[in-house]
């Protein structure tokens, strides 16, 4: 009755892919996936994270961006390339600027 989005975040897209894999098997409504933390990736590197995911799940995938854990803003030009993924579908955004 209520909607679950199960954390399946984490440093290695590989490990991510298996937590996303496995909310989806258990019914879960979506997955909140953090970027790679401790890794710093580039831009592209974020959006190749993500789109790994979200190419192997039906689920839609709500991107964390918690630069204050994870070293690195995932920036708006890189949000907007992922938005036009299939099962991209959110964004939790913590970085604490409003602009």
């Amino acid at each position: 009755r209520v909607p679950v989005i199960a954390g399946a975040g984490s440093n290695s897209t590989a490990e991510a892919l298996r937590l996303t894999r496995c909310a989806e098997r258990v019914g879960a409504d979506a997955a909140l996936v953090v970027g790679p933390y401790y890794n710093k990736p580039t831009q592209e590197g974020f959006f190749l994270h993500f789109k790994a995911l979200a190419e192997a799940v039906g689920i839609p995938i709500c991107i964390y961006n918690i630069p204050g854990r994870t070293a690195k803003n995932i920036e708006p030009e890189t949000i907007i390339r992922l938005a036009e993924l299939k099962n991209i579908a959110l964004v939790k955004e913590a970085t604490g600027a409003l602009d």
